[in-house]
């Protein structure tokens, strides 16, 4: 008996110390990951598609989780200068390179950041060319923390696309239930749109008959090149100005048929059209089919002869001023919040500190029970021997 208490009472004693000395143990500075630095970067509308013309903005957002204030941050923001063409940032930049397209914030954590403070920059793009991924990045680096560690470098970046405008035409016959009647004139309206959000500069148009059933008779504007089958304007923006993003100007063109057939196509092109970025825009092409009917016996042809003078235009035309780049509007609050649409970028540092656990100290008092029932039971055996 005494054998048996003897070998429990020194089994107790080791698992009182195995215990108590894991529990120290877990009591040590140990290292832990600090929460993460989020770096995001938003494209500020629903949709990532862009026209040419157009004025974006994306928003970077800096958040500090750390458990350290942050004392240095640098800011570096990319873009695509072939495509993009940097306008302005709220809060303003320290240095840009428009060759490579990298715009640098030296120091964004003047003053400090604090545990759960976040920083939010906007930066604002004209687009100028059309293209369909365009990648616009953010990265944070040098980070710089009151512990003095240096986090390596966080980075973001968004996917969008830019498209280019068009000239589509529209071409009819007017009024639009005109019959084509042998001997008598024929009207067509040539409507063509600038579809795009940047200004059009340049607008060549050309429209095509068969000259075998119809013959020209004038146009206004006056074509600048007229040859058999073949009417030609170099550029319509020398009579009705620059074309604004969305605005339409109207071309009409008259024929006097001239034998009976059953069908014929007059057709337009809007080939080689430019905006003020010198980008091609996309062609349109419109096609009437036309029959010619032989007119009454009884009627009397209108005499289709050229006029000695151009007759008065269907609209004013106008000049306006190329304006292809928006005028800076008065800086904006920078916002409170901004709205992430994917998974932010986390970048974690090295960070010590003491973590001190309940259970820990539970563990820890019944390991120091263990011992001292363990110290009780020998000295109870050592007393029964003596």
């Amino acid at each position: 008996m005494r054998k048996t208490c003897s070998v429990l009472a020194t089994v107790l004693l080791g698992i009182g110390v195995l215990v108590v000395g894991f529990t120290c143990l877990s009591w040590l500075p140990t290292a832990h990951a600090q929460g993460p630095i989020t770096l995001d970067k938003v494209l500020n509308r629903s949709s990532n598609v862009v026209r040419v013309g157009e004025l974006l903005s994306f928003t970077i957002s800096l958040e500090n989780s750390s458990l350290f204030t942050l004392t240095h941050v640098t800011l570096v923001d990319e873009y695509d200068q072939e495509v993009l063409r940097f306008a302005w940032a709220n809060p303003a930049h320290d240095l840009i390179d428009p060759g490579t397209g990298v715009i640098t914030w030296t120091n964004v954590a003047t003053p400090p950041i604090p545990l759960g403070q976040s920083l939010f920059f906007t930066v604002y793009f004209t687009a100028e060319h059309p293209r369909e991924t365009v990648v616009n990045a953010a990265r944070a680096q040098d980070i710089v923390d009151s512990n003095g560690s240096v986090s390596v470098t966080a980075e973001t970046s968004r996917t969008q696309e830019s498209i280019g405008g068009a000239a589509p035409v529209f071409k009819s016959l007017h009024p639009p239930d005109a019959m084509a009647v042998q001997g008598l004139p024929l009207t067509f309206t040539h409507v063509i749109t600038n579809d795009g959000a940047a200004v059009m500069t340049v607008l060549p148009l050309t429209d095509t008959y068969d000259s075998s059933f119809l013959e020209f008779s004038y146009a206004v504007p006056t074509p600048t090149t007229v040859l058999t089958g073949t009417l030609a304007w170099s550029d319509l923006t020398t009579y009705f100005g620059d074309l604004d993003p969305f605005e339409s100007i109207v071309v009409t063109t008259v024929f006097t048929a001239t034998t009976q057939v059953v069908g014929t196509v007059n057709e337009a092109s809007t080939e080689g059209a430019l905006d003020v970025y010198d980008n091609d825009l996309t062609a349109g092409a419109a096609q009437v089919p036309i029959t010619i009917i032989e007119g009454s016996p009884t009627a009397t042809p209108t005499s289709t002869a050229q006029p000695t003078s151009t007759p008065a235009p269907t609209q004013t035309p106008t000049r306006r001023a190329n304006t292809p780049v928006p005028a800076q509007p008065t800086a904006t609050p920078v916002p409170a919040t901004a709205t992430a649409t994917s998974t932010p970028v986390a970048v974690l540092m090295p960070e010590t500190g003491y973590e001190w656990n309940a259970w820990g100290i539970v563990t820890a008092l019944f390991g120091m029970l263990v011992i001292l029932g363990g110290i009780v039971l020998t000295r109870a055996v050592s007393s029964r021997q003596a």
